[in-house]
C-alpha cells in the first residue's frame, strides 16, 4: 500500500505531463470526513498505457490510500462529476462508490472494492441495483464453453445484448464484439492468450453482466 501512494506522489509530481491517459479527480461526498478540505478520488494511468490502473483517496488529515484499478466501463469520467459514498468504507475496503453526472441528473459509473480480485473496480451503473456485480447471475443467461482455443458463448435466456468484452483480471481488454443485437452466439480466439481467469461483460439495454471462465490450454 505505501508502495503504490509514493508511485502515485511521484506520478504526479514528477510524470504528470508524460501520462497518455489524462489524471481525473472528482470530490467524493458523504466520506465521513469532517476536515474543511472535500476528499477527493483520483485515477491515474500510472503505467502509461491509456488506461487508469490505479485508484488514489486523498482524505483529511493526510489521510490517503492507493488501490489497483480494474476498468470495466467504455464510459468516460469527467472533471465536472461527483462521487458518493453510499456505502461501506474507503479504508475498510467494503466500499461502494457511485459516480454521479450533474449534467445529465444520472449516475454513470459504480465503484467498488472486490476481495476476490483485491482490486478496486470501476463499472458502469445500472438502475437494476447498487450492490457490486453478481457474477452468478450472468450464469442464468450465458453458457461458456472451451473448444480448443475458442471460447464459445451461447445465450440460454433472453437478453438484449449490445455488446461483449473479453477482458484480463486487470483490466486489459482483449477483445470486444459490437452490434451484436439479435445474436443467439458469441465467440472469442484466445489462441494467443495464456491460461487463466477472464472476465466476460455484457452489455445489455436494461443492465451489465460480468461473468468469470477459465481458459486453460
Amino acid at each position: 500500500m505505501k508502495l503504490l501512494i509514493l508511485i502515485f506522489i511521484l506520478f504526479c509530481f514528477c510524470n504528470t505531463l508524460l501520462s497518455p491517459k489524462e489524471t481525473i479527480s472528482i470530490p467524493l461526498t458523504n466520506a465521513g470526513d469532517s476536515c474543511i478540505t472535500e476528499p477527493h478520488i483520483f485515477f491515474v494511468d500510472i503505467d502509461k498505457n491509456n488506461v487508469w490502473d490505479i485508484l488514489f483517496y486523498n482524505g483529511c488529515n493526510s489521510k490517503s490510500l492507493a488501490y489497483s484499478l480494474q476498468v470495466l466501463s467504455f464510459v468516460e469520467i469527467n472533471i465536472n462529476q461527483t462521487a458518493y459514498l453510499s456505502d461501506g468504507s474507503i479504508e475498510a475496503k467494503n466500499f461502494i462508490i457511485l459516480i454521479y453526472n450533474p449534467g445529465t441528473y444520472k449516475y454513470t459509473h459504480k465503484l467498488y472494492y472486490d476481495n476476490q480480485i483485491s482490486k478496486a473496480v470501476l463499472e458502469d451503473y445500472t438502475d437494476n441495483g447498487n450492490e457490486p456485480s453478481n457474477y452468478e447471475e450472468a450464469d442464468n443467461y450465458f453458457y461458456t464453453q472451451q473448444m480448443g482455443s475458442t471460447l464459445l458463448i451461447t445465450k440460454k435466456a433472453e437478453i438484449d445484448v449490445l455488446s461483449v468484452m473479453l477482458c484480463s483480471l486487470d483490466g486489459r481488454i482483449i477483445s470486444n464484439l459490437q452490434n451484436v443485437e439479435g445474436w443467439s452466439q458469441f465467440s472469442f480466439d484466445l489462441s494467443l492468450e495464456p491460461s487463466g481467469m477472464y472476465l466476460l461483460r455484457f452489455i445489455a439495454r436494461d443492465k451489465a453482466l460480468t461473468k468469470r471462465v477459465i481458459y486453460l490450454k
